[in-house]
């Protein structure tokens, strides 16, 4: 069921957007740098035998939506932003969504977050075993009344390269197929350390005439090929090196490769009629069929989606003899290892959510389902034991409810898995909201106990570790959000974590068994004094015990820029620099050989600022950018200071460069 009020003029079938709300259903405050504007939230359904909105852009006859688990409306609707700010930040970390991270100190690096905990969203809970890269873009479903598509293309002057390709088109009047495709490609500075990723996604939705019945399928392909050197060998003597690819690293022939294939295909059924039917005779005179009196209790929405997952990880190293080695069981200077990761999952499900919201707002909607899982990890490794696939069954029924009492949004779910190691498992979340003119207060509560990621349960690579019997890693969390349309959003949470589970400095799996509480409190704010602006996110975090997770305790992003207009408005102008912040802390570092962070007492990193200056042009459709990175490096070298710039444990951050690039939207 479709969620946007959309106009099917009869005479040309086309499609048109009829939104007008700027608001979110979500806590997240929206960036301007968002790849697309959010336009409308609320449910509106679809209206037929209207006119067509002028539009001279073209830019509203393109919506898109994002994936939401469990959902038989589209929500999020957004059309293509046109704003040139945020197209400068070339590396894909700086675009999620309010996030901070930290990598291996170059684009398209493996990363972590230093903010790890925030609102809990309603969503069903799946677990990564994998939990390395994040996606350069989620998987968008698009409706057009004219094909779309966005061409961009970065460069810099350390030889890295982007390409960004965008394609959506109507091929009937409610069938959309769409394609997605990222490529990150860049040598390296440092010996073994180049990187090539390709991210495509292929996308498709339908929806019926009457929007009972709807369609969406996304296929997502992932490779990533990481060439993997172990950082620096001295941290302290890199930097007497006139260049970087002369300074000694830890690996010279090591490469790890992921490889991820994601399909999913959802289907919905509206069991109530919508709208009267109108059945056109002649020009002139129709006959309809009267719209049922809503109600609460109805036959409601049957929906089933079924989801495939494969990850492939393949490690390999022709001189394996850096300290990585050191805990292992290998006695060659050769080693390989793949590990292949199978989800196949099912999700049949139903909701009482079956009215248009433009025309009736259900005050209580429920949902009630069954989630049957089958999961497996294979391995091939050089190794001279023998280990046997894991395979696990599972079976989830889940729930929820929301009701809606005047300004007041009441949500809550829960769900529990059976089977196979993650017997036991549970979830229970849900928060109240209430609403006003200029924002929104949010109040959430979490209650959960999972079992640890599946990378845990068996003998990694050249480790060879014993398999654990874990407790659930379990964590209790109350958290606070308010939304104003001026200030921005300020959020505040508390966790309790017990029996966190990690990687420790011997390469092995460790579960702590202290509880740690972790306060943390943000605020994101888009400030404008006329034709000055301020982007800006603080983050705040302190964790009473560092075995059980760590954190830096103060975190910023900043963005300041002057938007200005030239030429009558021809060529749009912003110019600005950017500023991001971490106090030190014990980061985790990265290993290579497991494909996965370990826990270290040795390094601390942060207490660094990373400034860049960058201006965007936009003249049109078309946004050119120029972005010189680490524009303080140089000049600290000018005025004689030493260098202490580090990403994380034995990876420095990479010195000043100059990065540029094009993007171009064609609504035609």
């Amino acid at each position: 069921m479709v969620e946007a009020q959309v106009s099917i003029n009869k005479k040309t079938n086309s499609l048109s957007n009829r939104t007008s709300s700027t608001t979110t259903t979500d806590n997240r405050q929206q960036p301007e740098n968002d790849n697309d504007t959010v336009v409308d939230n609320t449910p509106q359904g679809i209206v037929y035998n209207t006119d067509e909105i002028p539009d001279s852009i073209l830019q509203s006859r393109v919506i898109s939506f994002s994936d939401i688990a469990r959902s038989v409306k589209i929500r999020l609707i957004q059309h293509p932003s046109l704003l040139p700010t945020g197209i400068h930040n070339n590396d894909p970390l700086s675009d999620i969504l309010n996030v901070s991270y930290a990598s291996l100190g170059a684009l398209g690096q493996v990363h972590q977050p230093i903010y790890p905990y925030t609102l809990t969203p309603l969503h069903s809970y799946t677990q990564n075993p994998f939990p390395v890269y994040s996606s350069l873009h989620d998987s968008r479903y698009f409706q057009t009344q004219t094909p779309y598509t966005l061409l961009g293309y970065g460069s810099s002057l350390d030889k890295d390269y982007q390409i960004h390709i965008a394609h959506s088109q109507n091929i009937k009047p409610r069938w959309n197929v769409a394609m997605l495709y990222d490529l990150v490609s860049r040598d390296g500075l440092y010996t073994n350390s180049g990187v090539t990723s390709h991210f495509l996604d292929l996308t498709t939705n339908y929806y019926s005439r009457d929007a009972r019945y709807q369609m969406y399928a996304a296929l997502t392909y992932n490779r990533i090929r990481h060439e993997e050197n172990g950082g620096v060998t001295n941290d302290t003597t890199c930097w007497s090196y006139s260049r970087e690819s002369g300074i000694p690293v830890n690996m010279y022939s090591a490469q790890n490769q992921w490889q991820d294939i994601k399909l999913k295909i959802h289907q919905s059924y509206n069991t109530v009629r919508q709208f009267p039917l109108i059945i056109e005779r002649d020009s002139a005179q129709y006959d309809t069929i009267p719209e049922p009196k809503p109600a609460t209790f109805n036959t409601g929405v049957f929906a089933l989606d079924l989801s495939y997952t494969r990850h492939r990880r393949l490690f390999f190293d022709n001189q394996a003899t850096s300290w990585f080695y050191n805990y292992g069981s290998i006695d060659t200077s050769f080693f390989y290892d793949s590990t292949i990761y199978h989800q196949l999952a099912a999700e049949l499900y139903w909701t009482n959510d079956a009215h248009m919201q433009h025309r009736w707002h259900n005050p209580v909607i429920v949902t009630v389902g069954l989630r049957p899982q089958y999961e497996e990890i294979k391995f091939a490794e050089i190794h001279p034991y023998t280990i046997t696939p894991l395979h696990h069954y599972t079976l989830s029924p889940f729930a929820s409810a929301q009701l809606h009492i005047g300004r007041f949004d009441i949500e809550a779910h829960g769900e529990e898995t059976n089977g196979s190691y993650r017997t036991g498992d549970y979830r229970l979340d849900g928060n109240i909201k209430m609403r006003w003119e200029n924002g929104d207060l949010m109040v959430s509560v979490l209650s959960e106990a999972q079992s640890p990621d599946m990378i845990f349960y068996h003998n990694q690579g050249a480790y060879n570790w014993d398999i654990n019997d874990y407790n659930k890693i379990k964590q209790q969390r109350i958290a606070a959000a308010l939304n104003h349309n001026t200030v921005g959003c300020l959020r505040l949470a508390s966790t309790l974590i017990s029996d966190n589970v990690w990687i420790d400095s011997q390469m092995r799996p460790t579960q702590g068994n202290a509880t740690g509480l972790l306060l943390q409190a943000d605020w994101i704010g888009q400030l404008k004094f006329g034709w000055f602006n301020i982007r800006t996110h603080q983050m705040l975090q302190h964790s009473s015990d560092d075995n059980v997770v760590r954190v830096p305790l103060y975190a910023s992003k900043n963005s300041f820029y002057a938007d200005f207009n030239l030429f009558s408005n021809a060529l749009r102008a912003q110019i600005g620099f950017d500023l991001r912040y971490h106090t030190k802390y014990y980061c985790d570092g990265w290993n290579p050989v497991l494909g996965a962070f370990y826990r270290q007492n040795e390094v601390k990193i942060g207490d660094y600022i990373i400034g860049d200056l960058w201006i965007t042009l936009q003249v049109k459709r078309a946004t050119i950018y120029l972005r010189a990175s680490h524009l303080n490096a140089p000049i600290e070298k000018l005025m004689g200071f030493k260098p202490h710039y580090f990403s994380m444990p034995h990876y420095p951050y990479e010195n000043f460069t100059l990065y540029w690039g094009l993007v171009w939207r064609f609504f035609d």
